[in-house]
């Protein structure tokens, strides 16, 4: 079943609330200074109320600081992607109320948990075939240096 989902961000707001830009930048273990050095570089004289001065911000501002707080950019405008009553989907950890949604929802739980054991498997299996490769190299050592032993003997 090949189901596409189309969901619009809505923003709460067009500019980047300078308090919120201040809490991310503290929990990423930055300072204002170390973060503005970052985006301006080491001479800047710029501080973090420039967003405040000139709340206009191009994608390529908004991106940048977004990569280097490595946050998304509805993180950084208070983005969201519900509509309406709708719930959030996100990762396979939901529990959605609905009678739509719930089968669905199982069935991609159920794939998910099939899926990463056959990943288990096969990262056991390379790990054994990894094992197999350096036992054949020690017998093929083992070998080369009896076949050096018997020709030098000839």
């Amino acid at each position: 079943m090949d189901l596409t989902f189309v969901v619009a961000m809505r923003y709460e707001r067009v500019y980047i609330d300078i308090e919120k830009l201040k809490s991310i930048i503290r929990a990423h273990g930055f300072t204002e200074r170390e973060f503005c050095v970052i985006m301006w570089g080491e001479d800047t004289h710029r501080t973090i109320n420039e967003f405040k001065r000139r709340p206009n911000t191009t994608i390529e501002t908004a991106m940048k600081v977004c990569n280097t707080l490595d946050i998304s950019l509805d993180e950084l405008f208070s983005g969201s992607d519900k509509i309406g009553d709708s719930p959030y989907i996100i990762g396979d950890q939901n529990i959605v109320n609905s009678a739509v949604i719930n089968p669905d929802a199982k069935s991609l739980q159920s794939e998910n948990k099939a899926l990463r054991m056959l990943v288990k498997e096969k990262d056991e299996r390379i790990a054994d075939l990894k094992k197999i490769i350096s036992q054949l190299n020690s017998l093929f050592e083992v070998l080369r240096k009896n076949g050096q032993n018997s020709d030098s003997q000839v």
